[in-house]
């Protein structure tokens, strides 16, 4: 089905190379107009290219979106360039690194971890409501993390992470009589960049589980949880690592993992 997002404007924040760029690429694609903001302009010129180039709408802001005057110059950049706001996919984080022991880790990495991660969905979901209640609703989704990469990050990563999670769901809570829809997503390692194509156009990536995650995976999901397909489901964390989280073995994600280590 095409144009599952016709007539919606979404904000992606945090839009990186690989996943922010998948999730902005399929929004576009599927008719969503797209403002992509990231803190370098670097990270988001590729993708405003990619989607113009097979006739998407779509604009760049350069923000911090943990901070008040980032988020709001980043909101406000969507409303005035489109007229209003119905998605925001709140991409950005970091800070995972399996490297620190809680002994050693600085504190200022636990700070930056919980701002970057936790602060910047309190700015961005804060400047973004009474957009969204305006156009009678829509849907905010943060991305936290699989289990087993929380599990083998750091513990100021864990804390970031299970927070959004727990705020999503109070979010979801909160903002269900606006009909403002909340998730989290939980995405395992994406081992895999996004692929180039000829016309620029995302497509799903291969069907088996046995597998590498690839940030296709990750758009198609955040897709249908941004469309009106999704309409009557709020709340949810979403997992999106080919099974781990039910520990299914995958031979060719182990032999990565082993790789990395080694």
């Amino acid at each position: 089905m095409a144009g599952r997002l016709a007539g919606k404007v979404a904000l992606v924040a945090g839009a990186g190379p690989n996943m922010g760029r998948a999730v902005a690429t399929l929004f576009a694609q599927e008719g969503a107009k797209v403002v992509v903001a990231a803190r370098g302009a670097g990270s988001t010129a590729g993708t405003v290219e990619r989607i113009e180039g097979f006739g998407g709408a779509a604009r760049a802001v350069q923000a911090d979106v943990s901070t008040e005057a980032g988020a709001q110059s980043a909101i406000q950049a969507a409303v005035a360039a489109f007229g209003q706001l119905d998605i925001v996919y709140h991409n950005a984080g970091g800070f995972f690194t399996p490297k620190y022991a809680v002994e050693s880790l600085p504190a200022d990495f636990w700070e930056g971890a919980l701002a970057n991660n936790l602060r910047s969905l309190y700015w961005l979901t804060r400047q973004a409501v009474p957009h969204l209640e305006a156009v009678g609703g829509g849907c905010i989704i943060t991305v936290s993390a699989a289990d087993l990469v929380v599990q083998d990050a750091n513990s100021a990563y864990a804390a970031a992470k299970a927070g959004l999670i727990g705020g999503a769901r109070n979010l979801a809570r909160e903002l269900f009589p606006k009909n403002i829809r909340v998730h989290a997503m939980c995405p395992g390692i994406m081992w895999e960049q996004l692929a180039e194509s000829a016309d620029g156009r995302v497509s799903p990536a291969a069907r088996q589980l046995d597998r590498l995650g690839n940030a296709a995976d990750v758009a198609y999901a955040a897709l249908w949880l941004a469309s009106d397909e999704a309409a009557w489901v709020t709340g949810l964390a979403v997992n999106v690592d080919g099974g781990d989280a039910v520990f299914a073995d995958s031979p060719m994600r182990r032999r990565a993992v082993e790789s990395r280590l080694a």
